[in-house]
């Protein structure tokens, strides 16, 4: 296991949730079980077999494993519990997939490396160069050559992996004309063991480095090898196998990077490195403060080549220690000499740093002496810098209280930031080298607590949580459903849970999504010319210089359309295919570049000049309300406000707690999110040879959007216009209805030029163009009792929605509808304000706005129960709805699970024990905290939009009896295509395999809804039933005949008999009732889908770093149509939605300066002794080296600057980040709950795609009841003023965010700088 947690560090797919794939992988491990999960019924570790069948680890003899544990009665697929009324009646499943269903082991099918590929040390042995158009590759096999082609071509890149310089030729199109690779140089390869250390070649990949440092580490005494150990957990940290195979050592340290994770340490440590020239012959240099000269400069000289780089051993007077690692310290050895790494980023495996430390110090025998102290930073400046005033300082110091407090205020003056430093969190960053400095001062306390007891005490036990590292635990899961009947029809699938459809096309490759359509004739490839401003005219567009690149074919803009043609109708009509008078967002479509190639339209694409002349921008929620910049408020009242909250202002009458009228208000900011699909925008388009016809191949979770805008862009009716849809690789809403923006332009592009045309974003391009999650933000007022049942809600709500209305209408009428999570408010008045900004426009995303409301009322139940100082589960519970109750919207709940889904996940998570535990473990440790948090969730299933909640189906049965479904929803990965092939089954009374689903078309099903909103199961289902009912009805006179007749010979009968086989099916939602704002009535849903879940989460309060160290969820699915998929819908939803609220945060950059004298940019760059992160210092230097192309977006590693104007700074994986795998959390239990049929929908089932994500904010109250412990905390509060127990913490809940929200000795002494005194490098949108 320990081998895939390494290699599957880096691979991202949130929506899986992460433990399916887990549990598949885990079956091919020595460690794992024959079940597929880490522990048997006893919580013992079960040794796993090889695959074959007689494997000795799966041998018993009398009830054991003859390599592992197990106990004497097997795991079976289901076990007898109680019900929710104490009986025992119910079977529940507890594994979703059993072992012995997998194909059996066939040795002749034994796996192996293809011979083909095999390294050939005959081929790789020879000098190899290749020529092309712009780039000269040579692979020197001598270092001899090595250092000639370097003197020959002195601005040469190296590489060995590409891990660089391919971003910067992908990202920021440099071109670099000759590249070199040194992999066939044994010089430069090898790691050789000295005398005085190792000596690892520039060329070594840090796999290679970690091998033999692990070898080391093993082989050699352990005082010598104390810098290898730090180096190796650094390594843990430093990026995926995939990475840390290519990449090399020698590239880390010539980046130059300010933020290298490595090159802190080699500082820190003394390393030494080795040049070589042609001319100058070999030097060697010391990578210290005076190596790296500038950002991304360093002294060595452009004709030297790095050679080696010597990391020297640690002596018994040293003492080596690395990140998130303790090393042993023996006894009998006098340690006088520490080293410490430390790093913090914004996710904990595979990510850059925030800020990345080294420090090492030396005492005098037998002392606490400071002989000598090395400190080296990175991210706090232009380069990796050494606090050498801190280091000077304190040597001569006893390691004490006292040069503690020292050396914190001289590293401030060490570490300055400015207040609008680019990469922003300047008090976050500053607070981290407090941070790590403590730690460091504490670990080797510690350390001297055991060489020199007489002199230094023992940590206490709250110090010694300080340097506890961290360990990652493999997760361990349940997963709980309700079996189906006993009496139940082994052919009917329904409530069984099946393998998804397009499960084994996908893991093995051969699932076909857009891009890999094969290349047709005559096929042209498209780029986007895209806006870099976020309001301005369009004063010219110059299309000459791309089109002058050879294989670029046309242009096409505004003038290939006329007026009418170039208006997007659809949702709403505020919007063009091509900008024409005026851009008002960066990422605006101006034009489209066709090109016979992919490389060429994108390049050509960047050709393309476009005068603007610059028009004032609104980018914030604050901007939008200082200028009223929304469309039409919608408002919800219920019941007189005003009588509960009366005009309190600012809580006056809150000074007696016993009364019932006690008033709160607050605000509250949510950021977005980006949708961060595996597929990016994929779109074909084929023109017909006649009457305008035009077929597209589309990834969109609306093919009738799609072909209605087409077929007005294009000017022919509907009928004309085919989009398919095969399958997406997800959606999330972002694909629902700005896929227009990409696919649209194409088809007009393959309308002019009778060719066909396809696009495939870029991920950054993806980004830009299409938009995300709404930003929202609340500011409110709460009435509620003494006991903390609430009396009245009054709330504004706002919601960025962009540049054009899109779905921001509807998202906020669902979060205004959503807003009461599972509350009865009492008396209400809510608001919501649309804001229009100049921002990509933002749009649907799972859940919709359902996320956003319910957090802002969390967090108020929140806030009242601290201001009440009563647990908040309970103030939660005392407010829970319940069958009868009329939500604030008006609408009757009927079978509301509500409760139940409480009470049952509280017994599951074992609540109260777990409460008093967390009790224990924050008083017995200052700097760590843990928070427990119980979240409901009530989400109404129904599109608002009343004409959206209908759906159509066609049923095709051969003669053969083979049936082909079609239905109008799409295939996004959620399995929808299952569950339909499931119900078709039930209801013909045939076996899954006899269905199939080719795709979703327009010219098969007609006027589809998107898929979205939860409703395509219910929807697309019962149009299903439907058509196969219409069939079924045909067919009982033929079955009737011939009862013993199998389902070929009916059909087969039936053709004979001229009767037909096919049959459309529809479907409307009944009882819908359109919501009247005005009267506040009205059935907005169909049903609610209703659940609850506990998180505990441990916090650490010197970072911000957090870990879920357990979740449990019990949800209401009904009659679960396929529990593998739902249970695989709640877990991925959840971790989307804990994405959403502690990791994923959207980072944006207000307008730059466009003075066309470059000189103050010059200037400030040279001059001021400003320290700086990536972003802007990259755009200054290509400004200085006037390399910077006006408009154009720069990407790299570190971080992520989308234009110089108001623009996305977090583009892509390097700067936006997901949760990983180590994220989800330690414990993940997912119950269905049993005995809830729901009458509203097919077969008695619920929705199930959308509400769990909202649960996921129990991460984010775990977190903030953490930081409330650490507030109330006695020892807190004697060093620090008294802290309020009701605060303010925004969303995403950010390590940021959580360490500045844990005031602390070392926040109160960040000075920070008043709002309005400079300009932020980002805005909060």
């Amino acid at each position: 296991m320990e081998q895939l947690d390494e290699y599957f560090t880096g691979n991202l797919c949130r929506c899986t949730g992460y433990r399916p794939i887990l549990d598949a992988y885990r079956t091919f491990t020595s460690n794992g079980t024959s079940n597929g999960t880490s522990v048997d019924n006893n919580s013992e570790v079960v040794g796993g077999g090889c695959g074959k069948a007689d494997c000795c680890r799966l041998m018993k003899t009398e009830g054991v494993y003859n390599n592992g544990i197990a106990t004497t009665t097997d795991t079976t697929t289901t076990t007898t519990t109680t019900t929710h009324d104490g009986e025992w009646s119910c079977r529940e499943g507890r594994h979703l997939h059993q072992e012995n269903d997998f194909t059996p082991y066939d040795p002749t099918s034994e796996l192996i490396f293809p011979p083909e590929l095999k390294v050939r040390r005959d081929l790789d042995d020879e000098y190899l160069v290749l020529r092309g158009r712009q780039v000269t590759y040579h692979r020197p096999t001598s270092f001899t050559h090595l250092i000639h082609l370097k003197h020959l071509h002195p601005a040469a890149k190296i590489i060995v992996g590409n891990t660089e310089v391919g971003v910067e030729t992908k990202f920021k199109q440099c071109v670099y004309p000759v590249l070199i690779n040194p992999t066939s140089v044994k010089e430069v390869t090898q790691v050789t063991l000295t005398n005085t250390g190792v000596q690892v070649g520039a060329a070594v990949t840090l796999t290679t480095l970690q091998e033999a440092l692990i070898l080391h580490t093993n082989s050699l005494p352990e005082y010598q090898t104390r810098v290898f150990s730090a180096i190796l957990e650094m390594l843990r940290w430093f990026a995926g196998k995939q990475i840390k195979n290519a990449a090399a050592l020698g590239g880390n340290i010539m980046t130059s990077s300010p933020i290298s994770d490595l090159n802190p340490l080699l500082m820190a440590a003394g390393a030494t490195l080795t040049l070589n020239s042609t001319e100058g012959g070999e030097r060697k240099v010391a990578l210290d403060q005076h190596f790296f000269t500038a950002y991304r400069r360093n002294i060595v000289q452009p004709e030297e080549v790095l050679v080696s780089v010597h990391i020297p051993f640690t002596t018994q007077n040293e003492y080596f220690h690395g990140y998130k690692q303790s090393r042993r310290c023996d006894d009998d050895i006098a340690i006088n000499e520490y080293f410490h790494g430390y790093k913090q980023s914004r996710r904990r495996d595979d990510d850059i740093a925030i800020v990345n430390a080294g420090c090492c110090v030396t005492f005098l025998p037998n002392t606490t002496t400071v002989s000598k102290l090395s400190m080296a930073f990175g991210g706090m400046a232009p380069t990796t810098v050494m606090a050498l005033r801190t280091m000077k300082e304190l040597k001569g110091r006893a390691w004490d209280a006292s040069l503690l407090e020292e050396g914190t205020s001289l590293l401030l003056q060490d570490l300055p930031l400015a207040p609008s430093a680019p990469g922003g969190m300047i008090e976050y960053r500053r607070a981290l080298t407090i941070s790590f400095f403590f730690k460091f001062y504490l670990s080797v306390r510690g350390h001297l607590s055991v060489s020199v007891p007489s002199l230094v005490p023992t940590l206490t036990s709250d110090e010694l949580e300080v340097t506890r590292v961290h360990t990652y635990k493999h997760p361990s899961s349940a997963q709980l459903y309700e079996v189906v009947p006993e009496d139940q029809p082994q052919l009917d699938p329904i409530g069984r849970p099946r393998v998804h459809t397009s499960a084994l096309k996908q893991t093995t490759g051969e699932a076909v999504y857009v891009d890999d359509i094969p290349d047709v004739k005559d096929q042209l490839q498209a780029a986007f010319v895209l806006s870099t401003r976020p309001h301005a005219r369009i004063i010219s567009i110059d299309e000459s210089r791309a089109l002058a690149v050879e294989g670029v074919v046309a242009f096409v803009c505004h003038r290939d359309l006329t007026e009418e043609q170039n208006q997007l109708k659809f949702p709403f009509d505020d919007e063009k295919v091509f900008a024409s008078d005026k851009v008002t967002c960066v990422g605006h479509v101006i034009g489209l570049v066709c090109a016979e190639d992919r490389k060429t339209a994108q390049t050509a694409a960047k050709l393309v000049d476009i005068t603007y002349e610059d028009l004032p921008a609104i980018i914030t929620i604050q901007d939008a309300i200082k200028a009223k910049s929304w469309w039409e408020p919608k408002t919800i009242i219920k019941g007189d406000v005003n009588k509960h909250l009366n005009n309190n202002d600012n809580n006056k009458n809150n000074d007696n707690k016993n009364n019932n009228n006690l008033i709160l208000q607050g605000e509250m900011h949510m950021g977005g999110q980006e949708h961060f699909y595996l597929e990016t925008n994929a779109h074909l388009a084929t023109p017909g040879k006649e009457d305008g016809e035009m077929e597209i191949y589309s990834s969109t979770q609306n093919p009738t959007l799609t072909q209605m805008q087409t077929a007005h862009s294009l000017g022919v009716d509907a009928n004309k216009v085919v989009c398919r849809v095969k399958r997406m690789g997800g959606g999330f809403g972002g694909k629902e209805t700005r896929t227009i923006v990409a696919c649209i332009p194409i088809c007009v592009a393959a309308r002019k030029l009778g060719r066909c045309v396809r696009v495939a974003l870029e991920r950054d391009e993806d980004m830009v163009m299409t938009g995300g999650r709404h930003p929202f933000f609340s500011r409110w007022k709460v009435g509620f009792t003494a006991q903390g049942v609430l009396t009245a809600l009054d709330m504004d709500v706002y919601a960025n929605g962009g540049h054009t209305i899109d779905l921001t209408a509807s998202v906020l009428e669902r979060c205004i509808f959503s807003l009461d999570s599972g509350y009865n408010l009492g008396a209400v008045r809510i608001c919501g304000h649309a804001c229009k900004t100049n921002l990509p426009s933002n749009t649907a995303f799972r859940a919709f706005g359902g996320p956003q409301g319910m957090l802002f009322m969390e967090d108020i139940m929140s806030r009242v129960a601290a201001y009440l100082n009563i647990d908040s589960t309970l103030i939660r519970q005392r407010n829970l709805y319940q069958t009868g109750d009329l939500t604030h919207c008006n609408q009757l709940l009927e079978n509301c699970t509500l409760r139940r889904c409480w009470q049952e996940v509280l017994e599951q998570a074992d609540y109260s024990t777990r409460c008093q535990r967390v009790r224990d473990f924050n008083s017995n440790n200052r700097y760590r905290k843990r928070g427990l948090a119980v979240i409901p969730v009530k989400f109404g299933i129904a599109y608002t939009a009343l004409f959206l909640n209908q759906a159509g189906a066609l049923v095709l049965v051969y003669a053969d009896g083979s049936v082909l479904l079609s239905h109008g929803g799409t295939e996004m990965g959620q399995g929808l295509h299952t569950k339909m092939i499931q119900i078709a089954s039930r209801v013909l009374q045939i076996a899954p395999e006899y269905i199939h689903i080719a795709e979703t078309s327009t010219d098969k099903v007609p006027n589809t809804s998107p898929t979205a909103g939860s409703a395509s199961s219910d929807l697309n289902g019962m149009a299903i039933v439907n058509a196969c009912e219409t069939i079924m009805c045909r067919l009982e006179p033929i079955i009737a005949s011939n009862p013993k007749g199998t389902w070929k010979d009916w059909v087969s009968k039936a053709y004979m008999e001229r009767i037909s086989l096919s049959s459309t099916g529809f479907y409307k939602t009944p009882d819908l009732v359109p919501y009247n704002f005005e009267k506040n009535e009205g059935r907005i849903f169909n049903y609610f889908s209703f659940g609850a879940a506990v998180t505990e989460t441990e916090i650490d309060c010197l970072t911000g770093d957090h870990t879920v160290l357990r979740t449990d969820i019990v949800m209401d699915v009904g009659d679960s149509l396929n529990p593998a998929i739902d249970i695989g819908q709640v877990e991925g939803a959840f971790t989307q939605g804990q994405g959403l609220y502690t990791m994923e945060e959207l980072l944006w950059k207000e307008p730059l300066p466009r003075d066309k004298d470059f000189t103050p940019w010059r200037n400030y760059c040279i001059h001021h002794k400003e320290p700086y992160l990536q972003g802007d210092l990259e755009l200054i230097k290509f400004l200085v080296e006037g390399a910077f192309t006006q408009g154009q977006g720069l990407y790299t590693m570190e971080e992520l600057l989308y234009s110089p104007q108001g623009a996305l700074l977090t583009r892509g994986p390097g700067a936006y980040k997901i949760p990983g795998f180590q994220d989800i959390p330690r414990e993940f239990n997912v119950s269905l709950l049993r005995g809830a049929p729901n009458p509203r929908a097919v077969f008695s089932s619920k929705a199930i795609g959308e509400p769990p994500l909202c649960l996921a904010s129990s991460v984010f109250f775990s977190i903030k009841q953490a930081i409330a412990a650490l507030r109330s905390d006695q020892q807190q509060q004697q060093q620090q003023q008294q802290l309020s127990p009701v605060f303010r913490l925004d969303s995403p809940a950010t390590a940021e965010r959580i360490r500045m929200a844990c005031q602390d000795f070392i926040t109160a002494k960040i000075e920070t700088s008043p709002p309005g005194s400079f300009k932020p490098w980002s805005v909060r949108v």
